[in-house]
């Protein structure tokens, strides 16, 4: 007789994640973040969460990602506009010499987007570090400010973009559902890419972070 698994509120916080909020997780961030360091627990877990069909197990080639504690820019309307430059030197800086590695993700089947109400896209190899990054950004607030991971909407799900608009990696909504706040994981990002970010965040008239 197979045993009937029984889901915790971590494990549905995990398979919802998946399908509204991040497009993946490592498994040593998750590890990390929920399972207080415990990487085997969370392999077992996550390991059984692929034999039910909900998980996809991959090993990709991704870069190590720098500590996040806190956003590197933060902005608001009517403040001053950022320094783009220093802001892309901050950014660029703490991606030196960090190498891709192999790293074992876990990615939503399409049974378990079809259950939250999610939206699956591809995942290209090119954009797994930023992908990782943006996953450590909303664990960060899972375990800091839960509010927050809560009412966090992932790129899949922004569909409120129009012709000339950036698309943010995640936003924030309020209480009506309408977005709040910006939020951007910042990869090796030039100036030019940071003041669009910027312009766009000033033509919606909403705060924004970058992490």
């Amino acid at each position: 007789m197979k045993k009937r698994t029984q889901f915790t509120d971590r494990d549905i916080t995990v398979l919802q994640a998946l399908s509204l909020q991040v497009r993946l997780f490592g498994q040593r961030q998750l590890a990390d973040a929920l399972w207080a360091g415990d990487i085997a627990n969370a392999r077992r877990r996550l390991n059984r969460f692929v034999e039910l069909g909900l998980l996809k197990r991959n090993v990709v080639m991704a870069r190590p990602l720098p500590e996040l504690l806190s956003p590197v820019f933060v902005w608001q309307p009517g403040n001053d506009a950022p320094d783009s430059s220093q802001i892309a030197f901050q950014l660029q800086s703490r991606w030196r010499y960090r190498a891709l590695r192999s790293t074992v993700v876990f990615l939503p089947t399409d049974i378990t987007v079809n259950h939250f109400g999610g939206r699956n896209k591809a995942v290209l190899s090119s954009q797994v570090s930023h992908d990782l990054g943006v996953s450590e950004v909303w664990l960060w607030f899972c375990c800091n400010h839960p509010s927050y991971a809560k009412a966090w909407r992932g790129e899949n799900l922004i569909t409120d973009s129009e012709p000339g608009q950036s698309m943010p990696d995640a936003v924030v909504l309020d209480s009506n559902d309408q977005p709040a706040v910006l939020i951007e994981f910042g990869g090796d990002y030039d100036a030019d890419r940071i003041a669009a970010f910027h312009d766009d965040a000033v033509l919606r008239g909403l705060p924004y972070q970058i992490w």
